[in-house]
């Protein structure tokens, strides 16, 4: 078994805090988004369009998974977003 110096011990646990807290992170971000799709569509939608909500063109309320689904696609354009800019700006 290799015995690591103190520079590389801290170097490795510097990398798995990092990649826990990403894990961390995007978890914690999904469920918030999440509850805050769902509250903000129930709140929202079926003031702005109470006519389509009454035929059922849009839903008043929508689903957990939904709104996750949702979450997930502002993540993903966000993050998208984010690199196209950072590689066009500098």
């Amino acid at each position: 078994m290799k015995e690591y110096t103190l520079e590389e011990t801290l170097h490795i646990s510097n990398r798995i805090t990092f990649v826990a807290n990403i894990f961390i992170n995007a978890a914690v971000t999904l469920v918030i988004g999440t509850i805050l799709f769902k509250l903000l569509w129930s709140w929202t939608i079926p003031e702005i369009f109470p006519v389509a909500v009454e035929q059922g063109l849009i839903l008043g309320d929508i689903t957990w998974l939904a709104a996750m689904k949702i979450t997930g696609l502002v993540a993903i354009l966000t993050s998208a977003g984010s690199i196209i800019a950072g590689k066009w700006g500098s």
